[in-house]
């Protein structure tokens, strides 16, 4: 940007000015930004000449040391033209002051033009996300790149008071060592952004995460010692940026805390639907769990795993409006009583319609009981026709009630109801879906976070079970012909 004293010198008025004090009072005037006890001017004759300085009127500027040299002969000649020249240094006053309020007006709407630039670009890349880690790894990562930060970190809170901590080009310990510096505590104190240093002289930016309801985190920015320190811009853009990932740190808590309400609610739901028939205690949990470690196993995103899990709860919600004798008759169920059966999907559906729940979790819990040959039900649909999820919940339904006790047999090991899904490969079951309860079954991390439903399951050699699970993966990745 220009520098004041520069445009001040460009203003015609003030060449006519200085031409005037010239030619009346044969005054040298001339407008600068340095003081010194002597100036160079070039005569008309260009002759140079060294004059004294008679008298120096400042401008307030916010440039060092601004003003005008009335260089004379004589002290009676600029007293004479004192008035002209006070009236001269009041015009150039109220220009300077013009310029300078378009100076800071420039700035601000240029700072206000990247702020806003920065803000659209951050809200365009964390749309859709909807989970607080996943955010919080986008916010530090893109935060620190636009301030070229060497390392950062964020920590906050969860709704169910976990720490979350987001490291940046640091380990967490060293965040979490770096946090006990007492600056973070001030910037807590002051609600805002604070600048200092650590103690290997890295420039440290933190600034707190705080909500409606108080603190809930900090996030900091660390620049190595050989680099400029933080700015004070750059403090003040931290500040602007942080209300918006606090607003949405808030907002994402608040979705995360009515998620878990909303699943517990499922939960106990499907848990009541359960409790009409002793034998069908947990399946609905059991059913959920198998069908969330089976996504994984298919790379399914986490936000498409939580509807999963979701409709994994509410896929026998129907039961509710099938008679009690029906679902705990211990003999064989008469073709009448097998049709009322079939119903339950079609009262799910009828059920959930009003909720208004994304058809995504609708028709997981609709179409669990389809088969890829058409001959399923209720709707009769076949191969693609078929929701991907609800292909997961069929298998893991089918694995569960196979692996439970019934009232007409007990509970099969998991050998055999394996056997029982691969036979009906490609009728009934997806390959790769199958394919992946296996993988679920050899996955010794996910069998401990599936281990509440593991234990209870039955095995013909549990010593042999890998062996046997290799031999179906080989048996399944080989193309199959049937006759």
């Amino acid at each position: 940007m220009t520098p004041i004293i520069d445009s001040i010198k460009n203003i015609p008025f003030l060449e006519n000015a200085f031409a005037y004090l010239k030619e009346k009072y044969d005054i040298n005037a001339y407008i600068t930004d340095k003081i010194s006890d002597t100036v160079e001017n070039t005569d008309d004759t260009g002759s140079t000449a060294e004059h004294k300085i008679r008298r120096f009127y400042p401008i307030v500027s916010p440039e060092n040391e601004m003003g005008i040299f009335c260089i004379s002969r004589t002290n009676n000649t600029i007293d004479m033209a004192e008035a002209e020249i006070n009236l001269l240094v009041g015009s150039i006053n109220e220009i300077v002051q013009r310029e300078i309020e378009i100076n800071q007006m420039s700035n601000e709407i240029i700072e206000l033009s990247e702020q806003i630039n920065f803000l659209f670009n951050f809200a365009t890349q964390t749309t859709g996300i909807n989970k607080i880690h996943a955010f919080c790894i986008a916010a530090i990562e893109t935060v620190s790149k636009k301030i070229s930060a060497d390392q950062g970190f964020l920590i906050v809170r969860s709704h169910d008071d976990d720490i979350i901590t987001i490291p940046n080009n640091i380990t967490e310990d060293k965040a979490i060592d770096i946090i006990s510096n007492d600056i973070f505590k001030i910037a807590l104190q002051k609600g805002e952004p604070v600048i200092s240093k650590t103690s290997d002289s890295s420039s440290l930016l933190a600034c707190p995460i705080i909500v409606k309801d108080g603190s809930i985190g900090t996030m900091a920015f660390l620049r190595n010692p050989d680099k400029q320190q933080f700015t004070a811009y750059e403090k003040k853009f931290i500040g602007v940026i942080n209300k918006s990932i606090s607003s949405t740190l808030e907002i994402l808590r608040l979705y995360e805390g009515l998620k878990k309400l909303y699943l517990n609610t499922v939960k106990a739901l499907a848990a009541a639907i359960d409790a009409k028939d002793p034998y069908t205690h947990g399946h609905s949990f059991r059913v959920a769990k198998y069908s969330v470690a089976m996504a994984r196993k298919l790379n399914l995103s986490e936000e498409a795993i939580s509807d999963l899990e979701i409709a994994a709860y509410m896929h026998d919600l129907g039961k509710i409006g099938i008679s009690e004798a029906v679902l705990k008759k211990a003999g064989k169920l008469t073709d009448e009583e097998y049709n009322e059966i079939k119903k339950h999907p079609h009262f799910t559906g009828k059920i959930l319609a009003p909720i208004n729940l994304p058809d995504f979790i609708v028709l997981t819990a609709i179409q669990h009981h389809e088969r890829l040959d058409g001959k399923g039900y209720p709707l009769g649909l076949s191969g693609d026709q078929i929701i991907s999820t609800a292909k997961i919940v069929a298998v893991a339904d089918v694995f569960d009630a196979l692996t439970s006790d019934r009232p007409y047999r007990p509970a099969m090991p998991v050998e055999k109801a394996l056997e029982i899904l691969i036979n009906d490969i490609d009728r009934a079951f997806d390959r790769k879906i199958v394919l992946a309860l296996i993988d679920v079954l050899k996955d010794n991390d996910i069998i401990e976070e599936i281990k509440d439903v593991y234990r209870d399951l039955k095995f013909v050699d549990i010593h042999g079970l890998n062996c046997f699970l290799t031999t179906l993966t080989d048996q399944l990745i080989r193309p199959v012909i049937r006759i």
